[in-house]
Protein backbone atom coordinates (compact mmCIF):
# COMPACT_ATOMS: atom_id res chain seq x y z
CA UNK A 1 0.00 0.00 0.00
CA UNK A 2 2.76 2.47 0.95
CA UNK A 3 4.71 1.64 -2.21
CA UNK A 4 1.61 2.27 -4.37
CA UNK A 5 0.94 5.54 -2.58
CA UNK A 6 4.52 6.73 -2.95
CA UNK A 7 4.42 5.84 -6.64
CA UNK A 8 1.82 8.59 -7.11
CA UNK A 9 3.05 11.01 -4.48
CA UNK A 10 4.05 14.45 -5.70
CA UNK A 11 4.64 17.31 -3.28
CA UNK A 12 2.98 19.23 -2.01
CA UNK A 13 -0.23 17.81 -0.59
CA UNK A 14 -3.10 19.84 0.82
CA UNK A 15 -5.42 19.02 3.70
CA UNK A 16 -7.88 20.85 5.95
CA UNK A 17 -8.78 20.76 9.64
CA UNK A 18 -11.88 18.69 9.01
CA UNK A 19 -9.98 15.88 7.25
CA UNK A 20 -7.30 15.72 9.93
CA UNK A 21 -9.88 15.45 12.68
CA UNK A 22 -11.88 12.86 10.73
CA UNK A 23 -8.88 10.53 10.49
CA UNK A 24 -7.92 11.13 14.11
CA UNK A 25 -4.69 12.90 13.29
CA UNK A 26 -3.52 15.15 16.10
CA UNK A 27 -2.30 18.52 14.87
CA UNK A 28 -0.45 21.33 16.54
CA UNK A 29 -2.20 24.55 17.41
CA UNK A 30 0.14 26.34 14.99
CA UNK A 31 -0.84 24.09 12.06
CA UNK A 32 -4.53 24.39 12.84
CA UNK A 33 -4.25 28.18 12.99
CA UNK A 34 -2.37 28.23 9.67
CA UNK A 35 -5.00 26.05 7.96
CA UNK A 36 -7.86 28.14 9.31
CA UNK A 37 -6.24 31.41 8.25
CA UNK A 38 -5.80 29.94 4.76
CA UNK A 39 -9.44 28.93 4.67
CA UNK A 40 -8.74 25.19 4.67
CA UNK A 41 -11.33 24.08 7.20
CA UNK A 42 -14.46 22.11 6.29
CA UNK A 43 -14.68 22.16 2.49
CA UNK A 44 -15.19 18.79 0.72
CA UNK A 45 -12.05 17.07 -0.55
CA UNK A 46 -13.24 17.58 -4.13
CA UNK A 47 -13.15 21.36 -3.58
CA UNK A 48 -9.85 21.12 -1.74
CA UNK A 49 -8.28 19.27 -4.67
CA UNK A 50 -8.95 22.22 -6.96
CA UNK A 51 -6.45 24.24 -4.90
CA UNK A 52 -3.63 21.78 -5.66
CA UNK A 53 -1.29 21.69 -8.66
CA UNK A 54 -2.50 18.37 -10.09
CA UNK A 55 -6.19 18.64 -9.07
CA UNK A 56 -6.52 15.01 -7.94
CA UNK A 57 -7.27 12.98 -4.78
CA UNK A 58 -5.42 9.72 -4.18
CA UNK A 59 -7.63 6.90 -2.93
CA UNK A 60 -8.09 3.11 -2.99
CA UNK A 61 -11.77 2.75 -3.84
CA UNK A 62 -12.91 5.28 -6.48
CA UNK A 63 -12.25 5.49 -10.21
CA UNK A 64 -13.97 8.75 -11.16
CA UNK A 65 -12.46 12.22 -11.29
CA UNK A 66 -11.01 13.87 -9.19
CA UNK A 67 -10.09 10.55 -7.54
CA UNK A 68 -7.09 8.48 -8.67
CA UNK A 69 -7.13 4.88 -7.47
CA UNK A 70 -3.57 3.94 -6.47
CA UNK A 71 -4.42 0.25 -7.06
CA UNK A 72 -4.91 0.94 -10.76
CA UNK A 73 -6.21 3.93 -12.69
CA UNK A 74 -6.27 5.48 -16.15
CA UNK A 75 -4.35 8.41 -14.71
CA UNK A 76 -0.85 7.02 -14.23
CA UNK A 77 2.50 8.22 -12.97
CA UNK A 78 4.97 7.03 -15.58
CA UNK A 79 8.51 7.90 -16.62
CA UNK A 80 8.44 10.68 -19.20
CA UNK A 81 11.01 12.77 -21.03
CA UNK A 82 10.23 15.90 -23.05
CA UNK A 83 12.53 17.62 -25.51
CA UNK A 84 12.00 21.04 -27.01
CA UNK A 85 12.91 22.05 -30.55
CA UNK A 86 16.63 21.98 -31.30
CA UNK A 87 17.41 19.96 -28.17
CA UNK A 88 19.66 16.93 -28.61
CA UNK A 89 17.87 13.59 -28.20
CA UNK A 90 21.06 11.64 -27.47
CA UNK A 91 20.06 11.02 -23.88
CA UNK A 92 16.73 9.60 -25.04
CA UNK A 93 18.46 7.31 -27.58
CA UNK A 94 20.84 6.00 -24.91
CA UNK A 95 18.01 5.46 -22.42
CA UNK A 96 15.80 3.61 -24.90
CA UNK A 97 18.77 1.47 -25.99
CA UNK A 98 19.40 0.57 -22.35
CA UNK A 99 15.75 -0.42 -21.89
CA UNK A 100 16.00 -2.69 -24.94
CA UNK A 101 19.30 -4.27 -23.90
CA UNK A 102 17.91 -7.36 -22.14
CA UNK A 103 14.72 -7.74 -24.18
CA UNK A 104 14.05 -11.04 -25.93
CA UNK A 105 11.18 -9.79 -28.08
CA UNK A 106 10.61 -6.24 -29.33
CA UNK A 107 7.50 -5.10 -31.17
CA UNK A 108 8.09 -2.11 -33.46
CA UNK A 109 5.14 0.01 -34.51
CA UNK A 110 5.35 3.28 -36.42
CA UNK A 111 3.28 3.77 -39.56
CA UNK A 112 5.27 6.71 -40.88
CA UNK A 113 8.88 6.95 -39.69
CA UNK A 114 10.41 4.06 -41.67
CA UNK A 115 9.09 4.82 -45.15
CA UNK A 116 11.75 4.41 -47.81
CA UNK A 117 14.19 2.91 -45.31
CA UNK A 118 14.34 6.03 -43.17
CA UNK A 119 15.51 5.73 -39.55
CA UNK A 120 16.58 2.09 -39.87
CA UNK A 121 20.04 3.12 -38.68
CA UNK A 122 18.38 4.31 -35.48
CA UNK A 123 16.92 0.83 -34.86
CA UNK A 124 20.38 -0.66 -35.41
CA UNK A 125 21.69 1.59 -32.66
CA UNK A 126 18.83 0.87 -30.26
CA UNK A 127 18.46 -2.90 -30.63
CA UNK A 128 20.91 -5.12 -28.73
CA UNK A 129 23.24 -7.26 -30.85
CA UNK A 130 22.16 -10.58 -29.33
CA UNK A 131 19.44 -13.16 -29.81
CA UNK A 132 16.32 -11.07 -30.38
CA UNK A 133 12.92 -11.49 -32.00
CA UNK A 134 11.68 -8.37 -33.76
CA UNK A 135 7.95 -8.28 -34.47
CA UNK A 136 7.03 -5.76 -37.16
CA UNK A 137 4.48 -4.95 -39.84
CA UNK A 138 5.95 -5.06 -43.34
CA UNK A 139 3.42 -2.46 -44.46
CA UNK A 140 5.42 0.08 -42.49
CA UNK A 141 8.93 -1.33 -42.07
CA UNK A 142 11.33 -2.99 -44.52
CA UNK A 143 13.73 -5.06 -42.40
CA UNK A 144 16.20 -6.01 -45.14
CA UNK A 145 18.93 -3.74 -43.76
CA UNK A 146 18.25 -4.95 -40.24
CA UNK A 147 18.63 -8.59 -41.32
CA UNK A 148 22.02 -7.79 -42.79
CA UNK A 149 23.11 -5.94 -39.67
CA UNK A 150 22.79 -8.76 -37.12
CA UNK A 151 22.39 -12.46 -37.91
CA UNK A 152 21.19 -13.11 -34.34
CA UNK A 153 17.97 -11.21 -34.95
CA UNK A 154 14.83 -13.11 -35.97
CA UNK A 155 12.02 -11.22 -37.70
CA UNK A 156 8.31 -11.96 -37.44
CA UNK A 157 6.05 -10.12 -39.89
CA UNK A 158 2.57 -9.48 -38.49
CA UNK A 159 -0.30 -7.26 -39.51
CA UNK A 160 -0.47 -5.13 -36.40
CA UNK A 161 -3.56 -3.27 -35.16
CA UNK A 162 -4.08 0.37 -36.09
CA UNK A 163 -2.79 2.86 -33.52
CA UNK A 164 -2.11 6.58 -33.65
CA UNK A 165 0.88 6.59 -31.30
CA UNK A 166 4.19 4.88 -32.05
CA UNK A 167 5.53 2.09 -29.88
CA UNK A 168 8.33 -0.18 -28.88
CA UNK A 169 6.96 -2.98 -26.71
CA UNK A 170 9.55 -5.04 -24.83
CA UNK A 171 8.69 -8.64 -23.89
CA UNK A 172 5.05 -7.59 -23.34
CA UNK A 173 6.25 -6.11 -20.06
CA UNK A 174 7.30 -2.57 -20.86
CA UNK A 175 6.19 -0.19 -23.57
CA UNK A 176 7.85 2.95 -24.87
CA UNK A 177 5.41 5.39 -26.43
CA UNK A 178 6.98 7.86 -28.86
CA UNK A 179 4.45 10.63 -29.33
CA UNK A 180 6.11 12.11 -32.44
CA UNK A 181 7.46 8.84 -33.76
CA UNK A 182 11.01 7.68 -34.43
CA UNK A 183 11.58 10.58 -36.82
CA UNK A 184 11.91 13.07 -34.01
CA UNK A 185 14.10 10.86 -31.92
CA UNK A 186 16.72 12.06 -34.42
CA UNK A 187 15.34 15.22 -35.96
CA UNK A 188 15.09 18.27 -33.74
CA UNK A 189 12.77 20.47 -35.80
CA UNK A 190 9.83 19.58 -33.55
CA UNK A 191 9.22 18.74 -29.92
CA UNK A 192 9.57 15.12 -28.85
CA UNK A 193 8.18 13.23 -25.88
CA UNK A 194 8.46 9.59 -24.92
CA UNK A 195 6.71 7.71 -22.14
CA UNK A 196 7.90 4.51 -20.47
CA UNK A 197 5.21 2.49 -18.75
CA UNK A 198 4.47 -1.09 -17.70
CA UNK A 199 2.24 -3.01 -20.10
CA UNK A 200 -1.23 -3.11 -18.58
CA UNK A 201 -3.00 -4.40 -21.68
CA UNK A 202 -1.42 -6.13 -24.66
CA UNK A 203 -1.44 -4.03 -27.81
CA UNK A 204 0.25 -6.60 -30.02
CA UNK A 205 0.37 -10.39 -29.92
CA UNK A 206 2.36 -12.99 -31.80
Amino acid sequence: MIEKLLHYYKPSILTNTSQLKRIGKGISAQLETTLRKSGFTTQPLEDLAQNTLYKIILCTDKDYYPYVNINGDKIENNLTACFFKRESRQKAIEHIAALCRKAKTIYVYDKYSFQGGANVELLKAIFPTKQLTVVYDSQYLDVAMLRAHCEKWTFVDRTLPEYHDRYLVLDDELEIILTSGFDYLIKTEKEFTYIVRPVSRRRFQL
